[in-house]
């Protein structure tokens, strides 16, 4: 039987991993703002000998999905059977705790890097870790671009919020383009997008 919370969640089509990828490419964009040598999926470096925490991804073709200091994402449904009897924060923690435990032994062991799981809900929720990313990724951008923070953060917000939605539009109804258009948001003014977009 077809429903709502089947369409989101479905495995089958690659729709699911297409809304992990909106989300992915968007940070990937704004990141590569304010950072430089900022990748999209690199490959991790290869593990010689070292003893990693229980968990860690130990595959040899091990991947992030954006590289700055070491990103990874992921996009839940918390409308899902199986998070019937979970708060949002419960769910959140699950999702930051696994991603933490695949990624962040290996990142600070062998990239000698930091590592920041980006937990997002189908729903437009975000984790603490994401939360606090948004927020530190607010403060850089309006000094390179000179606006503030206000206008700023509800811009990246609105960005989040429309990127999901277009995410979970593609879950219900499927694709009728092969490819995802580029974003291209660099050299956008925040003000003039914020007063387009109604935004207080």
């Amino acid at each position: 039987m077809f429903t709502v919370d089947h369409a989101i969640i479905c495995q089958r089509g690659g729709l699911v991993i297409q809304r992990h990828n909106e989300i992915r490419d968007l940070k990937a964009e704004l990141l590569d703002m304010v950072c430089y040598d900022v990748q999209v999926k690199p490959a991790l470096q290869p593990i010689t000998g070292e003893e990693l925490a229980k968990g860690a991804n130990e595959a040899p073709d091990a991947h992030l999905d954006v590289h700055c200091r070491g990103f990874d994402i992921r996009v839940c449904h918390p409308n899902a059977d199986l998070y019937r009897d979970l708060s949002p924060k419960q769910i959140y923690r699950i999702y930051e705790n696994e991603k933490k435990r695949k990624y962040n032994s290996r990142i600070a062991e062998i990239e000698q890097g930091t590592f920041t799981p980006l937990v997002f809900t189908t729903t437009g929720g975000m984790a603490d870790e994401c939360l606090r990313y948004h927020s530190r990724l607010a403060k850089l951008l309006s000094a390179k671009k000179q606006e503030s923070y206000a206008t700023t953060i509800s811009w990246i917000r609105a960005k989040v919020s429309f990127a999901i939605l277009r995410s979970a539009f593609l879950c219900l109804r499927g694709s009728r383009t092969p490819r995802r258009r580029n974003l291209d948001i660099k050299d956008r003014d925040l003000e003039i997008e914020k007063g387009q977009a109604g935004l207080p």
